[in-house]
């Protein structure tokens, strides 16, 4: 049975699952970088996976694939050094991704692993919405687009939804709203439109990041109030949304407890917060021209029936209703629209790594024996990818099974 490491190293924790080919999960662990610096967060990596039990195949989450990755990817020297020239596209996250590649590299050297992009889901964004108002030659010697991102949590929701409805709805709006926050608007199961664009900056206010900002504002910043290149960018990611606006915190609890306690700035935070949702919800529904199912994932949209409720209030008019129990709390992926909503709202746990899992699982990997009696998978020699659309990718690098470097043997572990 092939066994499956999906790492998810993100600007602030870094999240791994071992999972069977069946969605079984096998292990997990989740915690908070403990150190900026990268030599600490490689020792880190190396801990948790020593946790880990074994696995014939890694699976990564990277945030950024720019124009040339936009679909998953057998990971071999050439494509790491690719990854790495993406990495001034978005720091934060890219050199995170990066140093988990690095790290299931440096101690399971055989073992296969794939890139699967964030982005690549928003590929089918149509030129009209990929692009920005910029001058076309600018576009293209500097390749300027919208790219998108939380692909790999909207593809899981589109999925799931069609399970839980029966079928996929023609038109949906996936609302991912954690730390980072995007909303899709979703056609046909295609990406029609996204607040994120260029860079993971754009769109809803968030957490710690400003979300869409007058770009006026920042030449003036730049221009007359000396704020330099640095500066801006360390502001706008991490000083910015709720932490910026509450003075606070970029936790959404702990702003609301402060805003139901009297703090004018922490209420601030959260009714601009929500109005950006709102907007972008009613943008979203202008664009499909109309919506069937809303979704609402990641920690606040699967957590916070607060913003739910005041979020959804802005599509009242197409018909939208939530059930008097929609605010009960559950873990179970469900439909929280009254019976006569003409819209289903439904709450779906984020679950990138099922996401990731299948993209692994597209490439066919040759089973062989290790070694140390367990087993190892890769993708058979020049055995080619099938993308979405059918057509096949060039074949996929043949790797050596094998155990670790260090001829250790694997054992289960918790966290």
């Amino acid at each position: 049975m092939t066994r499956v490491l999906v790492l998810n190293t993100g600007s602030s924790s870094v999240k791994w699952t071992v999972l069977a080919a069946d969605k079984t999960l096998l292990d997990g662990g989740s915690e908070p970088w403990a150190a900026e610096d990268s030599a600490a967060r490689a020792g880190q990596l190396r801990a948790a996976l020593a946790r880990a039990p074994t696995f014939d195949a890694a699976g990564h989450r990277v945030v950024h694939g720019g124009t040339r990755f936009r679909e998953a990817v057998v990971i071999d020297e050439s494509v790491r050094e690719e990854l790495g020239g993406l990495s001034g596209l978005d720091p934060e996250h890219m050199h995170a991704s990066l140093a988990g590649i690095d790290a299931v590299s440096a101690a399971f050297p055989t073992v296969p692993q794939v890139a699967a992009f964030d982005t690549a889901f928003h590929a089918t964004l149509p030129e009209a919405a990929a692009g920005y108002g910029l001058p076309f030659e600018w576009t293209e010697r500097w390749g300027l687009r919208r790219f998108g991102f939380h692909g790999l949590s909207v593809a899981y929701a589109v999925e799931r939804t069609s399970e839980l409805l029966g079928a996929r709805p023609s038109r949906l709006i996936v609302c991912h709203l954690g730390g980072g926050c995007s909303i899709t608007a979703v056609q046909g199961g295609r990406s029609l439109d996204t607040t994120m664009g260029f860079s993971p900056l754009e769109g809803l206010m968030m957490a710690t990041r400003s979300g869409s900002v007058d770009p006026g504002v920042l030449l003036y910043l730049q221009q007359h109030c000396e704020v330099g290149v640095d500066e801006l960018r360390e502001t706008l990611t991490k000083r910015s949304g709720l932490r910026g606006v509450s003075g606070i915190s970029g936790d959404l609890r702990e702003v609301l407890e402060a805003a139901d306690n009297g703090s004018s700035r922490a209420g601030l935070a959260y009714e601009r917060f929500v109005l950006s949702i709102r907007r972008a919800l009613g943008a979203m529904a202008g664009v499909l021209g109309g919506v069937d199912a809303v979704v609402f994932t990641g920690g606040i949209g699967e957590n916070n029936a607060r913003v739910r409720r005041d979020a959804t209030s802005a599509l009242r008019f197409a018909g939208l209703e939530l059930a008097e129990d929609a605010d009960a709390s559950s873990n179970a992926d469900r439909d929280i629209a009254a019976p006569g909503s003409r819209v289903h709202v439904l709450v779906v746990r984020a679950r990138e790594d099922l996401a990731i899992l299948k993209e692994v699982l597209r490439f066919p990997f040759k089973k062989g024996p290790a070694e140390d009696g367990s087993s190892r998978s890769r993708p058979s020699r020049g055995a080619a990818h099938t993308r979405r659309d059918g057509s096949a990718s060039a074949p996929a690098p043949a790797t050596a099974a094998g155990p670790p470097a260090d001829g250790r043997s694997r054992s289960a572990g918790r966290t």
